[in-house]
């Protein structure tokens, strides 16, 4: 496959501006920026409204969303989301069209252009990501481009559901179109559309929906646009797009220059390629030097034959997200941030595989770039002024199921239960606890669709949905906490699942400054179970969480067979009445657990954030059971007797590092890691 290499390496880069449009910036009125600034967000705004209404996915309605502008050249000047990824890479497509196809006469850029994309070589993250770009012109002129996207849960692939934990390779992950012009003149091609349709077989509906709720946004803000270029005329606007770039360059410069230099380094772990269980490792350094900040993935595992892999494009917009939403939150969303930022992969590791790798899963391998930025990034924000936004962010754990069936009105569906990627936990802060089940974060503005929105679309019952004890990561201020949440199959037959999780049985995330992880979690279903005759019956002691789930056949709550697995599942076929978990994590906890406030973990006890279990084991805290107050001085003693067992253990660093260093996993987890320690590659992956 040929991939154009110069646009993936520098298509985050804003480009060099002209003459022009450094002399239009200087002609802003005093309020033109701050006013025009604002109606640019607001005509994003309203594409977006645009798209939600039109389109039909539960993804798009639950946020997984992007309508953004983008100067003629292709640099990002502002973006509604949904979700921050694709703010950045919705460039790369951009530039692709105007370097290869402007000039081409059988392709050309004109008035009334459509494009349309889902390649990730191409600026997606994976190929459920489409989206639809609109050049914007003034009279011959052309001024910008605007792109909106959608994740969509279904790409023709070998399983159901766009993400397809079962592939090795590109070929089995369905449609994957480079931009292409499906459209001129201000109207759609009906022979691509149908071209669409024949590769989206399982929700054909859908496809087409959503096409045209994308395009149709993007249409609206190309109308607004040049209703302003009529106003105000092409410099102020052109000016205005510059200066957007420039304030956030300005900005973010001005912000790491007043952070201590040096190198920050974190590791985290997933504990599957997706399709066997075997630990990767993922390595981070970021160096702050003067006015530049470089964040490097040395040191990560190689890439492997599974579906978990990702491209550079993918994990550099995984790191927008955070330097977006945390460091830089300020300023505006605009590709200057990138300007004094580099973002090495290296090539051959998991986290920039081939070309021919499969991808479609590459949001859980970009989800480890949270974690791990969120980590480094608190140290170095720890000792600055912008202490108060030190957060471990989150693990970005949640098993994403997708249902493939005809549903009860007898329709044929595919799609994302989107509850729980909007159900994650958000790390804990340095002075505050973290938000349970606070949402998506690779977009949180995301929105968690209700229990009776998805019960009236999918052939689905919920046995059960609510925030999960015990998720959260605990400290001095816990992490907040994930949801449980479990489907019945009911009025289909049968129903095809498949779910991702990047770790089920090893965290990949981290506390901060002594506090814990958060819990991981095992897939669970139940098969042959006579659950909705139970519940016609009138049964009330069904399982109400995954802990009571996982022994409901030992207790006899619901009959059937309870299979305990990785939460990375391939397709699973379930009868009416069978049962599939889709519960999420929670993120890590801040901080020495013997430092909480011990009213604070009864709280937590009274409000079954945690378990009694854990109030007395990790946080030694002594609660009366029934009304939930601290015994004062049973608790006092009980921490004694942890600090005096630490002391009892402890050692010197260089005396516990030289032992630590020998220390190697077992052989069945390195299947996959490369070589240890250092993870290069120790073999050959070989693709046909």
């Amino acid at each position: 496959m040929s991939v154009d290499s110069v646009l993936i390496e520098t298509g985050l880069k804003p480009e060099v501006p002209s003459e022009e449009e450094l002399a239009a910036a200087t002609t802003l009125k005093v309020g033109d920026y701050e006013i025009f600034s604002e109606n640019l967000m607001l005509m994003a705004q309203e594409g977006k409204e645009v798209m939600t209404k039109m389109g039909i996915s539960s993804m798009l309605h639950s946020g997984d969303t992007l309508v953004a502008i983008y100067t003629a050249a292709g640099d990002l000047v502002t973006a509604v989301c949904g979700t921050l990824l694709h703010s950045v890479t919705g460039q790369i497509p951009i530039k692709f069209i105007l370097k290869h196809f402007a000039d081409d006469p059988s392709v050309g850029v004109a008035e009334g252009d459509v494009f349309y994309t889902n390649e990730a070589l191409y600026g997606g993250i994976h190929n459920p990501d489409q989206f639809a770009l609109m050049p914007v012109f003034a009279g011959e002129k052309l001024i910008c481009w605007v792109v909106s996207g959608a994740h969509q849960s279904e790409t023709g692939g070998s399983e159901p559901g766009g993400e397809i934990p079962a592939a090795k390779t590109r070929h089995d992950e369905g449609m994957k179109l480079t931009p292409i012009k499906i459209g001129d003149n201000y109207r759609l091609r009906t022979d691509l559309l149908k071209m669409m349709e024949n590769f989206i077989s399982r929700a054909p509906r859908m496809q087409v929906t959503d096409v045209k709720a994308r395009v149709a946004a993007c249409d609206r803000v190309r109308i607004r646009i040049q209703e302003m270029v009529r106003r105000r005329g092409v410099p102020t606007v052109q000016g205005l797009f510059r200066r957007m770039i420039q304030e956030t360059s300005a900005g973010v410069r001005n912000r790491i220059s007043s952070w201590n230099d040096g190198t920050y380094r974190h590791t985290v772990f997933m504990d599957t390629t997706g399709h066997e269980d075997s630990l990767l490792r993922a390595n981070i350094a970021l160096t702050v030097k003067g006015d530049k900040v470089t964040i490097s993935f040395d040191g990560s595992s190689p890439e492997h034959e599974g579906s978990y892999n990702a491209f550079t494009s993918v994990i550099r917009a995984h790191c927008a997200v955070n330097l977006f939403e945390f460091p830089f939150h300020d300023f505006p969303l605009s590709s200057g941030m990138m300007e004094h930022i580099d973002i090495t992969v290296p090539k051959g590791s998991f986290l920039d595989a081939s070309p021919e790798a499969a991808i479609s899963c590459s949001p859980l391998v970009g989800g480890l770039v949270f974690p791990l930025l969120g980590s480094v990034l608190s140290k170095v924000m720890y000792s600055s002024d912008q202490r108060d936004q030190v957060c471990g962010y989150t693990s970005s754990s949640a098993s994403a199921v997708m249902v493939s069936a005809t549903n009860q009105h007898g329709v044929r569906v595919t799609d994302f239960m989107g509850y729980p990627l909007n159900a994650y936990g958000l790390g804990a802060r340095h002075d505050m606890d973290g938000v349970d089940v606070f949402g998506f974060p690779h977009g949180p503005w995301g929105k968690a669709p209700d229990v009776e929105d998805i019960e009236s679309e999918f052939p689905l019952l919920h046995l059960y949905q609510h925030q999960m004890r015990n998720s959260c990561g605990y400290g001095k201020f816990r992490g907040g906490g994930g949801a449980t949440i479990a489907y019945i199959v009911r009025g289909t037959k049968y129903a095809a699942f498949t779910s991702s999780q990047k770790e089920s049985r090893f965290p990949a995330h981290n506390g901060l400054f002594g506090g814990y992880s958060m819990t991981t979690l095992p897939g669970l279903q139940v098969r042959n179970t006579d659950v909705l005759e139970r519940m016609a019956n009138g049964q009330a002691d069904l399982p109400t969480d995954d802990y009571e789930l996982a022994v409901a056949e030992k207790n006899g709550t619901l009959g059937g067979e309870v299979i305990l697995e990785h939460q990375t599942r391939g397709v699973r076929l379930l009868k009416e009445g069978e049962i599939l978990a889709a519960s999420t994590q929670g993120s890590g906890g801040y901080g020495d657990v013997l430092e909480r406030e011990p009213a604070k973990v009864a709280e937590d006890l009274r409000n079954d954030v945690i378990s009694a279990e854990v109030a007395l084991s990790v946080y030694a805290v002594v609660v009366d059971p029934d009304r939930y107050i601290v015994d004062v001085e049973a608790t006092e003693r009980a921490r004694a007797d942890v600090r005096a067992r630490r002391l009892s253990v402890g050692k010197p660093f260089a005396e516990w590092i030289a032992e630590w260093s020998l220390q190697r996993p077992a052989e069945s987890a390195l299947g996959w890691f490369g070589e240890w320690p250092s993870g290069k590659p120790n073999r050959d992956v070989i693709r046909i």
